[in-house]
């Protein structure tokens, strides 16, 4: 019991990745890390509808997931964490989230951004945020889905 597995991807809950990450893990239950999301019931209800059947649906912001993971509730489950981008992640860690591990899988395209490793791409204040992140103890890797080969972050930091 326990996290099995965080992710950052900007889609969330979404069809086959995210199909394939809960049987790679084993997961039962998904914690959505969203301030946004946690405040709008429309977005709430279209998540909760996504997920698989069976699976068990939190959407938190950042304050209540610290809380949710002080009080136990993680370990009850075996939980994926998502966060929908790195900003949230970093505020979450630095609210005093503790996470061993963190896969970067999908953060989207746009100005000023990089593709790194397949699709996965970054700017500078993803990868400094990253960076200050794995500084304070967390292991930051890239990986888009189960078959793909991973990337540690600091082989990511010096080819951008």
């Amino acid at each position: 019991m326990g996290v099995v597995l965080t992710r950052v991807d900007f889609r969330l809950i979404h069809g086959q990745v995210m199909t394939r990450w809960l049987t790679q893990t084993g997961a039962n239950e998904i914690v959505t890390v969203d301030t946004a999301t946690s405040k709008d019931p429309f977005m709430m209800d279209v998540f909760k509808m996504a997920a698989p059947k069976g699976i068990r649906i939190k959407i938190y912001d950042v304050d209540r997931a610290v809380k949710a993971q002080r009080d136990g509730e993680f370990e009850k489950n075996k939980i994926i964490i998502l966060f929908k981008n790195v900003a949230e992640l970093k505020r979450a860690i630095d609210a005093g989230l503790r996470l061993d591990s963190i896969q970067i899988g999908g953060l989207g395209g746009g100005p000023g951004r990089k593709a790194v490793l397949n699709a996965i791409t970054l700017d500078q204040k993803d990868l400094d945020d990253l960076l200050a992140i794995q500084a304070q103890g967390s292991k930051v890797y890239f990986q888009t889905t189960p078959d793909y080969p991973s990337a540690k972050l600091d082989e990511i930091a010096a080819k951008f």
